[in-house]
């Protein structure tokens, strides 16, 4: 039996939908407690490596007896979109009991749902989803800030209407693209939702943005993973990029291309997506 916690909790994605603020608001409950990175990307690498690294990967995260401070190393946007790294400590308790989670947003699209359980079948998970258009944007916008910074993609980024177009005739050809594969919701909730039912709670990004909504969310999640209830009331957003307007014109494309999908999604889920017309 390990000395570390193992996640309770498991925020799977997707990117750009607000799994950032999230794991934030559940760090402000007095029962939980962080690893020592937000997203660790672990159980997208493959069972090779998590069965070689998974004593490691438990060492991210607080041991099951201890005091003092518990760190996080936080990335953040300033208000011009540029990341840096913030410091956040929280004080622990010795005589409470605390569970522990991790938010790595690219798990529902590029993960398995087998491996996640074959190695943390207890998990509670909890999936974010978003307009797909707007979310294939905002995934563009970062991943153009990530060039900017000098980093390498494996892929150029250009304008967003080129781009786009030219991951609509990539994917007509069945291949997967940076943006608009993860905004196709439909395929990869019926991947998890087979594996694991009932334990994976599907949300929308605007369930907490709304100050009518975000209490009644926090306290649907709070109940999913079993933490007493906890009084919360609309805060900021994390790690999110200045605001920006996508096109008009590539935005009507895209939402022609998305309506087949949002249907399916729709269906799946037995109800009408925010972001669905009348």
């Amino acid at each position: 039996m390990s000395e570390h916690l193992a996640p309770s909790f498991f925020i799977i994605g997707e990117r750009k939908c607000g799994t950032s603020s999230l794991y934030r608001y559940l760090l402000e409950h007095p029962s939980v407690l962080p690893g020592s990175r937000k997203e660790m990307q672990f159980f997208t690498k493959g069972p090779a490596h998590v069965k070689a690294n998974w004593e490691a990967y438990l060492r991210e995260f607080p041991k099951v007896r201890g005091e003092g401070q518990v760190a996080l190393d936080w990335p953040e946007l300033d208000h011009k979109g540029h990341l840096y790294e913030e410091r956040l400590d929280f004080a622990r308790d010795p005589s409470k009991h605390y569970i522990t989670g991790e938010a790595s947003a690219d798990t529902f699209c590029d993960g398995s749902p087998e491996l996640l359980q074959e190695y943390l079948p207890e998990l509670s998970l909890v999936v974010l989803l978003r307009d797909p258009s707007m979310r294939a944007f905002s995934h563009h916008r970062m991943f153009r800030r990530f060039q900017d910074e000098g980093r390498d993609l494996g892929f150029a980024v250009g304008d967003f209407a080129e781009d786009m177009r030219a991951e609509m005739q990539c994917a007509a050809k069945g291949e997967k693209t940076p943006c608009l594969t993860p905004s196709i919701y439909a395929p990869n909730l019926e991947r998890w939702q087979r594996v694991w039912g009932q334990r994976l709670l599907v949300l929308f990004s605007s369930e907490l943005d709304e100050a009518f909504e975000f209490p009644k969310t926090m306290a649907r999640i709070l109940a999913h993973v079993g933490l007493p209830a906890h009084p919360y009331e609309l805060a900021q957003r994390y790690n999110q990029a200045p605001t920006a307007r996508i096109p008009t014109a590539i935005h009507e494309e895209l939402q022609a291309y998305f309506a087949p999908h949002d249907r399916d999604l729709a269906k799946r889920l037995q109800r009408k997506l925010p972001w669905q017309g009348d």
